[in-house]
């Protein structure tokens, strides 16, 4: 049990020097996460992020759209990857590979869908959770990079969910 915690933290840790390495200065973002649960920094060098709104995900999710309902869609839509929260907003954030802004198909993409990266002149800062909000108030991790083998989504595969949309028969909890 011990050498799991310890997996785990490693894991954290891991996940944490990752994130930081997108920050303009590591030390201001690791002070931001301690003190406000956020840090903002800069998409397009360790994964650009595609903002998805909820109603993308399913018609009726909104500003009530609790965590679990969104795991579960998530889930039935086969949607991988690390992905963030703005509950306020409210919009969802799934990491992929740096560079995807350059190929994402703006015109064919959902209203509202988005793909924040590093291309210039358009270097996308992002307000990004501190790994342990899993839940809000605020921004959180719907899923962390820490329990994943991979972070980052597969950005063929989140064009097609995202063009096909919620299948009729997909419910919520």
């Amino acid at each position: 049990m011990h050498a799991l915690r310890e997996a785990d933290r490693a894991r954290w840790a891991d996940a944490e020097a990752w994130l930081l390495r997108a920050a303009p200065s590591p030390q201001t973002a690791a002070m931001e996460w301690a003190r406000h649960c956020v840090a903002v920094l800069a998409a397009g060098q360790k994964w650009d992020v595609v903002r998805v709104p909820y109603a993308v995900l399913h018609p009726d999710f909104g500003l009530d759209t609790t965590p679990d309902k969104l795991r579960h869609q998530v889930s039935e839509l086969k949607m991988s990857g690390s992905m963030f929260c703005d509950p306020y907003r409210p919009y969802l954030y799934v990491m992929v590979p740096p560079g995807t802004d350059k190929t994402w198909p703006y015109d064919s993409s959902p209203a509202g869908v988005e793909c924040l990266g590093g291309t210039r002149p358009f270097i996308h800062h992002v307000g990004v959770p501190s790994l342990d909000r899993l839940a809000p108030p605020g921004l959180f991790w719907l899923i962390p990079p820490y329990s994943l083998d991979s972070p980052l989504a597969d950005p063929e595969h989140l064009k097609q969910v995202l063009r096909l949309g919620p299948r009729p028969d997909t419910g919520t909890p």
